[in-house]
């Protein structure tokens, strides 16, 4: 439980919110945390990702959340990457 709110915590600290990347969301994006953006296909990739992850402790429902979060946060930054391109 102490690794699933660290993991959380960091991620929660290292998000900033920027409004340039609210206004670049497609129509069908959905915000998860301020800064940190979905669509259903970045969702269905990182909620299979997350369900294939070990996680141990007490809170394993919170320490899936963590890691689809990380998950989508990354597919939606390489998703800007390479609208930008």
């Amino acid at each position: 439980m102490k690794i699933a709110l660290a993991v959380f915590g960091a991620l929660a600290v290292g998000i900033t919110f920027s409004p340039a990347l609210a206004q670049s969301a497609p129509p069908d994006a959905v915000m998860l945390v301020p800064g940190v953006y979905t669509t259903p296909e970045i969702s269905a990739k990182c909620q299979a990702f997350a369900a294939k992850r070990v996680v141990g402790g007490s809170n394993t429902d919170t320490s899936r959340q963590a890691v689809a979060l990380a998950c989508a946060q990354k597919l939606w930054k390489a998703q800007l990457a390479k609208g930008a391109k």
